[in-house]
């Protein structure tokens, strides 16, 4: 989780919580489809936090320029020192911004990266900088997404609604955070020509990982009339 008041205080000991917390499990559901980004050329990293991820990616997508954004400052200078003194680092962009406002190239990406970024927005928020996402990217643009899911039923989702309180809870009282609860980042991709390539879960379902693809615009109707 990120959010707008940044990450500055926990960059420090962000990955020791998260190790006490979930173990590796937040790190499998990043690694576990950057292979998918092989042939990309350009590709967008959104909360990136720590930079774990991005060392994982500069070798999984040898090829791509990598625009790496981020609202706080210490975390995008960890993320900078994780790549110091390799090659890759002359393909990566570091940028602090805050994702509400940021400009992003439209049109340009093949593929964009947020992981446990979006739930730290509102539900009104993540849907309006999906849209703003989706304009910058390039048809048939891959978006991997990980984060914190609640499970349709059982002791599953007794159990990750428990988490999220405790979750929300503490990072609201660290940084700030608008949110308070999941917003439908699921819904947005279903109703918003994304088609999804694959997922997993973890820990009963709290946290997923999934690959969606932007699917063309459906034509209107009357298009192949009204061309000829």
């Amino acid at each position: 989780m990120q959010s707008r008041r940044s990450f500055d205080r926990l960059a420090s000991v962000y990955r020791t919580l998260e190790y006490l917390a979930f173990g590796h499990d937040l790190e499998r559901a990043r690694f576990a489809h950057l292979e998918r980004l092989r042939e990309c050329r350009s590709i967008l990293v959104l909360g990136e936090g720590d930079g774990r991820c991005l060392e994982q990616l500069v070798s999984a997508a040898p090829h791509a320029r990598i625009d790496c954004l981020d609202l706080s400052p210490a975390m995008l200078a960890r993320a900078a020192r994780r790549l110091a003194g390799q090659t890759a680092t002359d393909r990566v962009t570091f940028r602090q911004a805050d994702l509400l406002a940021a400009d992003l190239r439209p049109t340009h990406y093949d593929a964009v990266i947020t992981f446990f970024f979006l739930d730290c927005f509102t539900a009104t928020q993540a849907e309006f900088l999906m849209a703003r996402i989706e304009t910058s990217l390039r048809p048939a643009a891959l978006w991997l997404w990980a984060d914190f899911d609640l499970p349709a039923r059982g002791l599953a989702r007794l159990r990750a609604r428990a988490w999220l309180a405790v979750l929300y809870a503490y990072f609201r009282w660290q940084t700030g955070l608008a949110a308070r609860e999941l917003p439908p980042v699921l819904r947005y991709f279903s109703e918003n020509n994304f088609e999804k390539i694959t997922a997993i879960s973890l820990q009963w379902g709290l946290v997923r990982s999934e690959v969606w693809k932007r699917q063309s615009p459906p034509e209107h109707p009357d298009s192949s009339r009204l061309a000829s």
